[in-house]
């Protein structure tokens, strides 16, 4: 599911930037009969949420940026990245227009974080850009927590860049407001035991959602200093998706 907000300036406004999530899960468990949902509060009923969210803040803007803007809601993350994969190889815009996309995938409704990971913008052009925007809301930029577990190719930004778009996912580092590092630690791990990818992963009347809402602005602003850029965003020299993007451009 495919939005546009068009940009606005007149040349501009055919190129884009773009802001995915995942709206799928896993269905259900049949060898459950009770309690098989696979609901995907988190993971990832919290993009959704911020997707609509920020589409929601910037079709009301009396201001538009000179770039259009596109919201995409994408299925099959959870079997392989399909429908991401589908919407690589069938953007809306051509990729060498779509100067960015910025994914949300499972972002912690747990409280106020004091950092923030952008892996992967460090490959692109924009991460100064990044890195100000990180000052300006208080957020420390962390790397990613857990390399060895591939992150940057599990999910949708991953589709993205394969054709060539600078890509990459927003989320929480660990440290959040009123709690030590372990606590953010320790609050992954049960997550990750208990209800990652499992019919757990529920709405819970406890979630603190002061996260998201600052995920997602932070996200509004990245955006909309991307689609306010002289240049289209590109890949440090030598990065492996610099060949797509170049290749696009032709």
């Amino acid at each position: 599911v495919v939005a546009e907000l068009p940009g606005a300036d007149a040349k501009l406004k055919n190129q884009a930037v773009l802001y995915t999530a995942h709206y799928d899960h896993l269905g259900i468990d049949p060898t459950k009969t009770e309690n098989n949902i696979y609901h995907g509060a988190a993971d990832n009923a919290t993009g959704c949420g911020i997707l609509l969210e920020m589409a929601r803040v910037l079709a009301a803007s009396p201001v538009r940026p000179k770039r259009s803007m596109l919201f995409a809601a994408v299925t099959a993350e959870e079997q392989g990245l399909r429908g991401s994969e589908y919407l690589g190889k069938h953007p809306p815009f051509a990729a060498r227009d779509i100067s960015l996309d910025v994914n949300y995938d499972d972002v912690p409704p747990i409280g106020t974080p004091e950092e923030v990971q952008v892996s992967g913008a460090e490959r692109t052009t924009f991460y100064p850009v990044v890195q100000q925007a990180a000052k300006e809301f208080k957020l420390t930029i962390v790397p990613d927590m857990r390399p060895e577990a591939g992150h940057y190719y599990r999910s949708d930004h991953f589709s993205m860049a394969r054709v060539g778009v600078p890509a990459f996912s927003v989320n929480e580092g660990d440290k959040f407001a009123g709690h030590d590092r372990t606590w953010g630690e320790k609050q992954a791990q049960d997550y990750n035991k208990n209800r990652y990818h499992q019919p757990s992963d529920e709405y819970r009347p406890e979630m603190d959602f002061r996260g998201d809402a600052l995920m997602a602005k932070f996200g509004i602003a990245l955006g909309w200093k991307a689609a306010n850029l002289a240049t289209t965003v590109g890949w440090q020299p030598g990065d492996e998706f610099e060949k797509a993007r170049q290749a696009s451009a032709h």
